[in-house]
């Protein structure tokens, strides 16, 4: 019969490898949008619909922000080593307030997703995706759209 501190081991042991095996196999990867045109695409499946303006990613590129029609903004952030994309409405958006350097704090109402700290590659990027956030905030209610994709 095996004593505690050997099935302890075991366990310890079992664990790392799985968790090894999850690295290897790319399941630590954090995605990254490589382009507008794939941007485009992702968030494309899920709201077909969608005529998207001009994109502003943040300084990570794990986030892109854009503008769509009646004052809603479209993301699509990564999450794990996936992508969630978001038709962001007046509804949504609790706040959006500059933290730090080129950061901009966000609150949503959505328990799934209170908060996030977006940081950009300039204050001007900040400032246009803030704006956009703020047209939404201020705009008439609109219809909260979320959809997870999975590539």
């Amino acid at each position: 019969m095996l004593g505690l501190p050997a099935l302890i081991g075991m366990i310890v042991v079992g664990i790392s490898v799985g968790v090894l095996a999850v690295h290897l196999a790319g399941g630590s990867e954090r995605p990254q949008l490589a382009d507008d045109g794939e941007t485009r695409s992702i968030f494309l499946v899920d709201f077909p619909e969608s005529r998207i303006g001009p994109i502003v990613y943040t300084h990570d590129r794990r986030t892109a922000f854009f503008e769509l029609a009646m004052h809603r903004t479209g993301i699509v952030h990564g999450i794990g080593n996936k992508f969630l994309t978001r038709c962001i409405s007046a509804s949504d958006v609790a706040s959006a307030e500059p933290a730090g350097d080129r950061a901009l704090k966000v609150r949503w109402h959505d328990i799934t997703w209170p908060r996030q700290t977006f940081s950009f590659a300039s204050e001007t990027d900040r400032s246009i995706v803030r704006a956009w956030l703020q047209a939404s905030a201020n705009s008439a209610e609109g219809i909260t759209h979320e959809r997870a994709h999975v590539l």
